[in-house]
């Protein structure tokens, strides 16, 4: 094409500067022709680039879709994470209340405990310390009623030994008087 155009201007310079009809029609029909073309082409680019534009406007809709699915879902994950730890907190404060609470209940019952085992312990101390006294009490009387039992023993066996020697005595007369009778 570049030479003919510069044939075109060869001749265009022959005839001084001005175009015959015919060839400023070939040259309109060129150049309609190539305006059509680049209408084309560029309609053709428009409808490529309007699709692309469409594809992209429907793609970063489900993009803004999936991002606010995904906003949502997130949004609602830390609801119900803060929710569960709010739930957990409130029952680990409900528990450590209730352990402290248990311990305390269990502390004063060891000091009951503790006091009751003290009091116990000094009853104890009291009972045997009056047992010691009331065994010290009986054996002293256990002594005094061996002194006593031990003095009427001695009287006993020694108003028993005046009795034998009495019948002793009176059992010797009467032997003497048998024996003086039957020697009689």
């Amino acid at each position: 094409m570049g030479p003919k155009k510069v044939a075109k201007k060869s001749k265009e310079k022959d005839s001084n500067g001005v175009l015959a009809p015919e060839e400023q029609a070939k040259l309109l029909v060129c150049a309609n022709r190539s305006l059509q073309m680049q209408l084309a082409e560029r309609h053709e680019i428009t409808v490529k680039a309007v699709e692309a534009k469409r594809e992209l406007q429907v793609r970063v809709a489900d993009l803004k879709i999936g991002f606010e699915k995904e906003r949502e879902d997130t949004f609602g994950i830390a609801q119900d994470m803060t929710r569960q730890y709010k739930s957990m907190q409130e029952e680990l404060l409900h528990r450590v209340s209730t352990l402290e609470k248990g311990k305390a209940d269990l502390y004063d019952q060891l000091e009951g405990a503790r006091t009751a085992f003290e009091a116990m312990q000094r009853e104890k101390d009291d009972i045997i310390t009056m047992k010691n006294e009331e065994i010290e009490e009986l054996k002293g009387k256990m002594n005094d009623m061996a002194h006593e039992f031990s003095d009427m023993l001695k009287e006993t066996l020694g108003k028993m030994r005046e009795r034998i020697e009495i019948t002793d005595t009176s059992f010797q007369k009467l032997c003497n008087f048998w024996h003086a009778v039957n020697d009689a």
